[in-house]
């Protein structure tokens, strides 16, 4: 019945059946659209406000000026550099194109480079060659940092926006990773142009390409940034950052506690272990901070007073007990993981060796002035307390000031009114360059202590333009070894990294160079 059925029925024209499949095709095409589940449009932050306490204040609003961690860290959220410096599951570090698309030598002292296409800054302008060209002029009038960073290149030439070749003065190894440093981030050139040889004076000049815009700044009390939500890279899962600084270690931890804020830096040992009972998150890793006391050369001229100095401490002790362990002894003016690094043999604790030379240099009954900061380096009034107790046990009489960050960070920059000064370095880019030449070259921005020997300064200038990777070697193992006998520095020790943070909190990067990196927090479920 159903076959004659279908027979009896009229024929059906193809214009019915082409009609009929549009109507169909129209049905499904609006079912899917209706029932098919959104695309994402964005990333929707994960953290709505995260706050970090570190010990120190932002020293001074101006990328190019700022020479500390806090600082620049704060910074690395707000400006970006050419490059990045990366650490791989296997914690190798790794240097690799950030603001730049691609790079190529074109001879051993000319490097041709290609920004990222459409990378705007905070104020809407995109980054242009131009930006690179002014930033890296500006860079060395104004900040020690950049002169030391980009000391060795002859020029920026611009070929188009986004096309610019850098040429250096001689052949340079360690380029790429001084094109990492935050000291070396691009600003917009019309910044520069306002300031071509001061330090920026209002922090709406605070204008980078990174994933946060600077919100505010009220000294002593919280930094704020806010996402930037036209940023050219991966969406940042946390929407607002606030640095909130504290110098007393206890009171921070009580803020940490109290759930005032998610991140402490700079946890004393003993504090991170009653935290960690507590269910917090401790990280505790090797820095590449070498902690010392500089000496004024020009105020103790003597290198047997000097030698002295390093004799009179106890430098296993002050590890020990005031830092309960968190660090290891100073065995070279570097740390073993940078390249370069000497390994020599530290200066052992001989009270009666070092008090026997200062009398023999006559210095015996002497006053020196100490100074120091509170609440920038793991114990560090405690460790300057016990140099003093030290060297006052050798025979010198010792007048100690503390100060706050900000201050004693611009009295060690431009005053020369003291004998002895506690402070730390971090060779951030992981080449002897960086942590030789920036302090031991006389005449260099971070030589605080005056020292000079023309025999380092010769290898330091030979090794900045040597291609042979073991020439470099020898010729900064001679100068260490000049370095450690001249003994400009008291040499004291590689501090630990110590962060403690909530426990459900996942992605935070800390990095050895004292970098923790907060762009992609999240939380756990």
């Amino acid at each position: 019945m159903g076959y004659m059925w279908c027979r009896s029925m009229p024929k059906l024209s193809k214009l019915y059946f082409i009609a009929l499949a549009v109507v169909i095709l129209i049905a499904v095409g609006v079912i899917y659209i209706f029932l098919r589940p959104a695309a994402p449009i964005e990333v929707v932050p994960e953290i709505e406000v995260l706050r970090i306490s570190q010990k120190a204040d932002l020293s001074v609003i101006d990328v190019q000026v700022a020479t500390d961690a806090p600082t620049l860290t704060v910074f690395g959220h707000i400006y970006e550099t050419l490059f990045r410096l990366r650490f791989t599951e296997e914690n190798k570090p790794v240097f690799e194109p950030y603001l730049v698309e691609s790079y190529e030598y074109v001879d051993n002292i000319t490097i041709k480079f290609k920004l990222k296409e459409g990378v705007l800054f905070h104020d809407g302008k995109s980054l242009t060659s131009h930006d690179v060209k002014a930033s890296f002029e500006r860079g060395p009038r104004v900040g020690g940092l950049p002169r030391i960073l980009l000391g060795p290149i002859a020029g920026v030439e611009v070929i188009d926006n986004l096309t610019f070749v850098i040429k250096l003065k001689y052949p340079f190894a360690p380029i790429i990773a001084h094109l990492a440093h935050p000291s070396t981030a691009i600003i917009p050139a019309w910044i520069a142009e306002v300031f071509p040889d001061k330090p920026i004076n209002s922090t709406e000049y605070i204008i980078g390409t990174g994933p946060y815009k600077f919100i505010e700044f009220r000294k002593l009390e919280k930094t704020i940034l806010g996402v930037f939500d036209k940023y050219w890279g991966e969406k940042p899962t946390v929407k607002r950052i606030e640095w909130i600084p504290v110098e007393e270690d206890d009171t921070r931890i009580a803020k940490l506690e109290a759930g005032d804020i998610d991140i402490a830096t700079h946890v004393p040992p003993h504090l991170a272990g009653l935290l960690k009972g507590k269910g917090f998150n401790i990280v505790q890793i090797p820095s590449t901070r070498i902690i010392y006391i500089g000496i004024n050369n020009e105020r103790i001229p003597d290198p047997r007073v000097r030698q002295a100095l390093n004799y009179a401490i106890d430098k296993n002790a002050i590890v020990s007990e005031v830092l309960e362990g968190a660090g290891r002894v100073a065995d070279a003016p570097i740390p073993s993981v940078v390249f370069g690094y000497t390994k020599l043999t530290p200066y052992e604790y001989d009270p009666v060796k070092a008090r026997k030379m200062l009398e023999e240099a006559g210095w015996i009954g002497r006053e020196v002035l100490l100074i120091a900061p509170a609440g920038r380096y793991l114990k560090d009034r405690e460790i300057a307390e016990a140099v003093q107790m030290y060297l006052q046990a050798a025979g010198l009489k010792v007048r100690i000031e503390i100060m706050e960050w900000a201050a004693y960070i611009a009295r060690v920059t431009r005053e020369k009114d003291f004998d002895l000064y506690l402070l730390g370095w971090s060779t951030v880019t992981l080449d002897a360059d960086y942590g030789l030449f920036s302090l031991f070259r006389s005449g260099a921005p971070f030589n605080r202590m005056f020292y000079v020997n023309t025999e380092v300064d010769r290898l330091l200038d030979s090794a900045r333009s040597e291609v042979d990777r073991d020439k470099r070697l020898s010729l900064y193992k001679q100068a260490q070894e000049l370095v450690w006998s001249d003994a400009p520095w008291i040499f004291l020790h590689i501090e630990d990294i110590i962060i403690a943070m909530r426990p459900d909190l996942e992605n935070v990067e800390i990095q050895p160079i004292e970098r923790w990196i907060l762009t992609y927090v999240s939380k756990r479920e």
